[in-house]
């Protein structure tokens, strides 16, 4: 019977992907697997270290559940597709050797640890929404909804947890958020964008519609930007200016100069 469900799964993966043009990202872990496919058009590395710090904090949850003996010990894999490349759809199945879960989003821990405690039931059984050319997206969506409400889970409890630095700036996971930090203080940014750069003694951090200008502890000045783009700036950074770019160096919006403390938009943006 497994081996039967690992092949229905397998065929329903593979069938998954409507497109290659993903940025993968595997974040392996002693009892967990996250694999995240995001579209090199709507790729953030804020997201990736998102799903890293969610990959730790699930992994000890995991381990817990294995000690206590509520989870057999096999490895749970779990791979999350960009909705943009993706055909909506839930699978959820069991092979020899592990548990497989296929999801088209950007899951949030607590949908997460869903899938864990889902497979800690002793009477849980295999999961798969309906083929996605015999019903509607929308009804595909009803039926992942109502799986979440009819599994629903207690909240789950992390710590504070640093994923990425650069001298006095932290970015930290805070309540399944990222949210920066200079100097132990929190910056009212939210990490939406591109990692921050540094230049001279000054950082450039990116909100997806805003880019601000941090020294010491001070924003000493904001560029507010009126078509956000939704993947990651191409930045180069220069002695006295940053040239921050949409598709490679040559293609710069917008250019900020050290000396003026000034940005610099480009009259036809990409």
């Amino acid at each position: 019977m497994n081996k039967i469900l690992l092949i229905l799964f397998f065929t329903l993966f593979s069938q998954s992907v409507k497109a290659t043009e993903c940025v993968e990202k595997t974040f392996k872990e002693e009892h967990l697997n996250i694999y995240l496919c995001q579209n090199y058009s709507n790729y953030n590395e804020t997201r990736t270290l998102l799903f890293k710090a969610r990959a730790q904090i699930l992994n000890d949850y995991i381990a817990e559940k294995i000690q206590s003996g509520q989870l057999q010990n096999k490895k749970i894999e779990i791979q999350l597709y960009d909705p943009l490349l993706t055909y909506n759809h839930l699978n959820i199945s069991q092979g020899k050797n592990g548990y497989f879960v296929t999801y088209s989003g950007f899951a949030s821990i607590q949908q997460l640890k869903t899938f864990i405690d889902y497979f800690a039931d002793p009477n849980w059984a295999p999961f798969f929404t309906s083929d996605f050319e015999k019903v509607s997206s929308e009804t595909i969506s009803k039926q992942i909804t109502q799986f979440f409400l009819d599994n629903k889970t207690s909240k789950i409890e992390a710590s504070q947890l640093n994923v990425w630095s650069l001298d006095h700036l932290k970015l930290a996971y805070v309540n399944d958020t990222l949210q920066y930090f200079a100097h132990a203080s929190e910056l009212p940014i939210a990490a939406s964008s591109s990692l921050p750069i540094k230049i001279n003694d000054r950082y450039l951090l990116f909100q997806n519609d805003s880019i601000f200008v941090l020294q010491g502890q001070e924003i000493i000045h904001t560029l507010r930007i009126d078509k956000p783009i939704t993947e990651d700036y191409d930045i180069y950074v220069y002695a006295k200016w940053v040239n921050i770019c949409n598709g490679g160096q040559d293609n710069w919006v917008y250019s900020y100069s050290y000396e003026k403390n000034k940005f610099h938009q480009r009259k036809t943006e990409k």
